[in-house]
């Protein structure tokens, strides 16, 4: 009788088959979308990008050089909007075959899960390849720089884990880091892999003083990143900007609002919202019980690693990937979808394996294919949102009724699409819920006194976000 890590290796190509198949299956409608909002000033709008020579003339002095450089790619193949959106499909299902291989990986090392059952990385897999609220990355082109990134994040991990099973001094010393560079090369957040490596090997039941050992070569980019970061000026400044938003109190609390919404989300993808309308804290008064549950989540990391690693992974890498670097270099937007991209795929470990554990094989099958199902309509219904700016726009004022800044952007897609007395709507509710909103005040300015544009102008200059 073959064994199951035979068995499951010999439906290994099919497992890979029907997870593209339905990752297309559910991102087909994503490649009618147009280009939104900052798509225009980072991609169609940005010089930068168009050219090999004005690629290579920007590397002294740009940031994301990866990410600019697929950019480049894109736009010089002639493909449209069309292509940018094939490439982005694309990196989200090589994301989604790394989630596999990684899972299975995660599945040989802990022997408490029903081995027997290959639905595990299946599912996983599957889920994050269908979760709705991954649309925002993969549907929107400008969130390629979240799943590029994730792309080379995912790889450097996998790597890793194939030079500690085979003793491979090569995987572990020159690619893995390798991978690290890469991926801080595509965005800066990146940063966080070398903890994210350390939560891994725990989670995998790696000694911290073994893991350390085999990792530091990672720790030395780190090192080598931070040391550019603060020397190269457009970083410092970003940097700089960031830091003096807000008190590292109210960075706490906030970033505990965002954690404890985008998981929320990701549990209850119902009610996705490219723009939610979530204010920025000053302190904690007014919010413990996110505190609450932010602390919670620690405890239950370190109680979990040992009777549950998948739910402690989970929660570790959630964790880390949604808390820290934001609490030190606040974003201007408190939380939105695209964080949970990279978040994502451990929180899709831990559902399916402890369904696993709890579920007789028929029914684990079934409610793993059903929830699949749902996610995939979700995510088909959520492509439609992204058809265009007002479609878009629409849906987040329905959603956050209460931000100027939804209702601006809405009023701009109008004014666009030379819907005058609806633009003017918006911007008057813009300016009702925000007197100082100088980009309502302007736009609406400009719809009453001069033309929509003038000649050779793009009219998205003011409807970033």
């Amino acid at each position: 009788m073959p064994s199951p890590e035979r068995h499951h290796a010999a439906g290994r190509p099919l497992f890979l088959a029907l997870l593209a198949v339905a990752a297309c299956a559910a991102y087909f409608n994503a490649l009618r979308a147009d280009f939104q909002f900052d798509d225009y000033s980072v991609i169609v709008n940005n010089p930068r990008i168009h050219t090999w020579q004005a690629w290579l003339d920007d590397l002294g002095q740009g940031i994301r050089p990866i990410l600019k450089l697929s950019y480049t790619l894109n736009w010089i193949s002639g493909w449209g909007v069309a292509g940018f959106h094939l490439a982005n499909i694309a990196i989200h299902l090589g994301n989604v075959f790394l989630v596999f291989a990684l899972t299975c990986r995660f599945v040989r090392a802990h022997p408490q899960l029903p081995q027997r059952q290959s639905g595990v990385p299946l599912f996983a897999a599957l889920l994050f390849a269908l979760h709705p609220i991954h649309t925002e990355a993969v549907t929107y082109v400008c969130g390629r720089s979240i799943t590029l990134m994730t792309l080379f994040y995912l790889a450097g991990l996998l790597v890793y884990a194939s030079g500690r099973e085979g003793g491979n001094r090569g995987y572990l010393h020159i690619l893995t880091p390798l991978c690290f560079v890469v991926a801080l090369a595509v965005k800066e957040t990146a940063v966080t892999f070398p903890l994210a490596l350390l939560a891994w090997s725990v989670a995998c039941g790696e000694p911290f003083k073994v893991a350390l050992r085999h990792q530091w070569p990672n720790w030395a980019v780190l090192a080598l990143a931070g040391s550019f970061f603060l020397w190269d000026g457009s970083y410092l400044s970003q940097m700089e900007r960031s830091a003096a938003l807000n008190s590292l109190r109210g960075n706490l609390a906030t970033q505990a609002d965002a954690f404890v919404y985008l998981l929320q989300q990701w549990m209850f993808p119902l009610w996705l919202n490219i723009d939610p309308d979530l204010k920025t804290a000053q302190g904690f008064a007014g919010h413990l019980p996110q505190m609450f549950l932010l602390a919670g989540a620690v405890v239950m990391t370190v109680r979990a690693m040992r009777s549950r690693p998948w739910i402690g992974f989970a929660l570790a890498w959630a964790l880390l990937q949604l808390v820290p670097l934001y609490v030190f270099l606040p974003r201007l937007d408190v939380a939105n979808e695209r964080q949970m991209y990279l978040v994502s795929w451990p929180l899709a470990l831990a559902l399916t394996a402890e369904a696993a554990t709890r579920l007789k094989p028929g029914t684990f099958a079934l409610a793993g294919t059903v929830l699949a199902l749902v996610f995939a309509g979700l995510t088909v219904m959520r492509n439609q949102v992204f058809q265009n700016e007002i479609s878009l726009w629409e849906d987040t004022v329905a959603k956050s009724p209460a931000k100027a800044r939804a209702h601006n952007n809405l009023g701009y897609a109008y004014k666009l699409a030379g819907r005058k007395d609806e633009a003017i709507r918006e911007f008057g509710v813009a300016l009702k819920l925000d007197p100082d909103y100088y980009k309502a005040r302007n736009n609406l300015i400009g719809l009453e006194e001069r033309s929509l544009r003038q000649p050779g102008a793009h009219p998205h200059k003011l409807s970033e976000r």
